[in-house]
């Protein structure tokens, strides 16, 4: 069997760790034999007619959010193709990116957040996808092809998306889990959460208020502000960290990512998630390739595996997460694929935008703006 490295498998240090957390002792196992390496290093500019050499090499580095991925994902792109993965996690975009951003990390595929992608784009640090190299592309849906954050899939191909919602024990909440008043329900203080991310964080402000989530407003962002440091005083903690604090009953309600309230309640029958009434966030994390990456023909193969019919929907059914493969909805599990909270009715999308590329300066007016609301 060709080696994988896996690297922090279960690093709950970091405060977004369980956005991808706890997918169960099967990926654990099935990976944990394996080796456990460091990242890899960049030889330092290998030309395209290399990268593109899947003989000549047959490895693929490979870097992705903490248990994020299904048990035989790997194994079987080793199986098919000979190649071996080197795998290792992170658990933030800031993480992630600044890894990247060092030119020196070696690897060949990572999965950022659409909202990080933009941020990739203008510091020049992917390289554009070679198309005909991919010919399961066609196995998109349209949706993922016309999003903003990457029009025709130049740079990147969707991994998997979800929602911001609000996750909670239908035990301990005393009451209707349907929009942010949520927050003001007496069993909620002090044991409630938001997250961690400024995009997601604000979103959850201004909405509240009744503005867009992607506003560039200054005025709004402001109101959201005092409206966070006001909802901090009942809040127990800012963290992306929910998974466990939910199963455990230590927390009875947490603006939460989709995925993770679906993984606690397969853990907890007590764990309920709803989408608010006043909207949220839809997110995707994306397959790109850096600028600098050793194997970018081996990155491309892998691409194209996991948008493979089975390849997707074993994706899909471990993490619990969207899949934005139409071919492997017929092989999703029916309780997953007919759950309109992990695929909401068109109604409810169009509350459910995908975060928008506002610009440098818009960007660090939201990274001011959260660092009041955590330091506040």
């Amino acid at each position: 069997m060709a080696e994988l490295r896996i690297a922090r498998l279960w690093d709950t240090g970091s405060p977004r760790v369980t956005r991808r957390a706890m997918l169960g002792s099967m990926a654990y196992f099935a990976l944990a034999a394996c080796a456990v390496g460091p990242a890899p290093t960049s030889s330092g500019g290998t030309s395209a007619a290399k990268a593109a050499n899947l003989v000549d090499e047959p490895k693929l580095n490979f870097y992705n959010w903490t248990d994020y991925i299904a048990p035989e994902t790997l194994p079987g792109f080793q199986a098919i193709t000979g190649i071996e993965v080197t795998y290792d996690n992170f658990s933030t975009n800031d993480e992630m990116e600044a890894k990247i951003a060092s030119g020196q990390a070696g690897y060949d595929l990572v999965v950022p957040s659409d909202n990080f992608l933009r941020r990739f784009l203008r510091s020049g640090l992917l390289q554009p996808l070679d198309h005909d190299a991919i010919p399961n592309l066609v196995n998109l849906e349209p949706r993922f092809v016309e999003a903003d954050y990457d029009p025709g899939n130049k740079y990147s191909v969707p991994w998997a998306w979800g929602t911001t919602g609000l996750a909670y024990s239908k035990s301990q909440i005393g009451g209707d889990v349907t929009g942010f008043d949520a927050y003001d329900l007496p069993n909620a203080e002090g044991r409630s959460t938001i997250l961690d991310e400024a995009r997601d964080g604000l979103a959850l402000g201004l909405l509240k208020l009744g503005h867009d989530p992607n506003t560039t407003d200054r005025k709004q962002l402001d109101d959201a502000v005092n409206f966070l440091l006001s909802l901090k005083k009942k809040l127990g903690q800012i963290t992306s960290d929910v998974i466990e604090p939910l199963t455990s009953g230590q927390v009875r309600l947490a603006q939460a990512y989709s995925g993770d309230a679906f993984q606690a309640k397969d853990t907890s029958e007590d764990v309920g998630y709803a989408i608010p009434t006043e909207g949220g966030l839809s997110y995707v994390d994306l397959l790109v390739i850096p600028k600098d990456a050793p194997h970018a023909g081996n990155a491309h193969r892998f691409i194209d595996y996991i948008l493979g019919a089975d390849t997707g929907a074993a994706l899909s059914n471990v993490v619990r997460y969207g899949s934005p493969n139409a071919a492997a909805k017929p092989l999703i599990d029916k309780d997953l694929l007919n759950d309109p909270l992990v695929y909401p009715s068109e109604d409810q999308l169009k509350k459910l935008p995908f975060t928008k590329d506002l610009g440098g300066d818009v960007e660090a007016r939201y990274a001011d703006a959260w660092t009041k609301v955590k330091t506040g």
